[in-house]
């Protein structure tokens, strides 16, 4: 568990950094790439809606959820990191699951967004898949050392607009690893995903998924 955590702190600081405030970007990413475009549009987004200094706790939460929502798979991830378990569950359960999932994304994600907002940002390169993207990009970490981090892009479904479906940092999946530390816990609960979105509920309601400070 403490590895996961850590490695999801790690991957919450690059996606603050990155995927919300794209200060920097080059390389070969361009106009004429789909994937690098979408990525130059949320840069543009980021930056004017999320840089504000003058909007409020409650506001910059509700703008953060907007951008996590439209350029994000939530939907998608959240099924895949139950694996198995998602196909067994009740549907008020997978709906109940998928909201709690989103609560977890944003509050360990937007509280690096302030921390991490001129993190140094780079595309180094776009390379086409049969049904997707992988863009390779470089970011500036804490200790100021630049960090390989992988996005998957995918086209929506019936859409010409498109959707990051997960990030690797360090040849680390962070969908798997969310569905490693899930279905391990749904395992010991015999597959009770109802008790899984309580155990969840508490833990966001009790703050525990925000970043905590270093020692």
């Amino acid at each position: 568990m403490k590895q996961i955590t850590g490695f999801i702190k790690n991957i919450a600081a690059l996606l603050a950094g990155a995927a919300f405030c794209l200060a920097v970007f080059n390389g070969a990413a361009n106009a004429d790439d789909a994937a690098g475009h979408f990525l130059k549009t949320l840069q543009k987004k980021a930056i004017s809606q999320l840089s504000n200094e003058d909007i409020s706790t409650e506001e910059r939460e509700k703008q953060f959820r907007a951008l996590l929502n439209k350029n994000f798979d939530i939907d998608g991830i959240a099924r895949f990191v139950i694996g198995k378990y998602w196909r067994k569950a009740e549907d008020s359960h997978r709906k109940e699951f998928t909201t709690i999932f989103e609560d977890v994304m944003v509050q360990r994600f937007l509280p690096t967004f302030s921390q991490y907002a001129d993190s140094e940002f780079k595309v180094t390169k776009v390379v086409p898949k049969k049904s997707f993207f992988i863009v390779f990009s470089k970011v500036k970490t804490e200790n100021g050392e630049p960090s390989q981090v992988l996005w998957r892009i995918e086209k929506k479904d019936n859409s010409s607009d498109y959707i990051i479906t997960d990030i690797a940092a360090e040849g680390i999946s962070l969908r798997s690893t969310y569905r490693s530390d899930y279905t391990s816990a749904l395992k010991s609960l015999g597959g009770n995903l109802s008790e899984l979105n309580s155990k969840l509920r508490e833990k966001v309601q009790s703050g525990d998924f925000a970043p905590k400070e270093s020692s």
